[in-house]
């Protein structure tokens, strides 16, 4: 079975994912976070295969906590779910150690989160390849 982490600062956003995530054969919910220090922390410690996150949280830089996870919990793949769908960011996720992008719309999402799950190599690039090629400004959504 597929553990997957909920993680964003929205609640409701988090009840919808679970609802949602928890209906598809093979997946289970093994936790949900609501900070970016709190979902470093449960990634280190239930090992999810997957990690689905909004790009920005509270308490930790999106890229920071992205490389974060990537170093500490390496076999754990990275889906973030926003409501942006601006190419900034997905090239700023991507270069920091995101698998895959999915707008905050369900159809782009389960896709995303099949494809990693599927990926016998998860890592799209390495830890330093991506230290080195991160963009020193990354698109930030705004905390509303």
């Amino acid at each position: 079975m597929a553990r997957i982490l909920v993680a964003d600062d929205h609640d409701g956003t988090r009840g919808i994912l679970k609802v949602l995530l928890r209906q598809h054969s093979g997946w289970e919910v093994c936790g949900e976070a609501s900070t970016g220090e709190e979902a470093l922390k449960k990634c280190v410690e239930l090992k999810p295969d997957v990690i689905v996150k909004d790009w920005v949280m509270p308490g930790m830089d999106s890229v920071e906590l992205t490389r974060q996870i990537c170093a500490q919990s390496p076999d754990t793949a990275i889906v973030i779910f926003s409501f942006y769908d601006m190419p900034e960011l997905e090239l700023a996720a991507k270069a920091a150690g995101v698998h895959r992008v999915a707008t905050k719309d369900i159809a782009s999402l389960i896709p995303a989160i099949e494809d990693v799950l599927r990926s016998s190599r998860k890592r799209t690039i390495s830890p330093s390849e991506s230290a080195n090629r991160a963009s020193a400004n990354p698109p930030k959504e705004k905390l509303d």
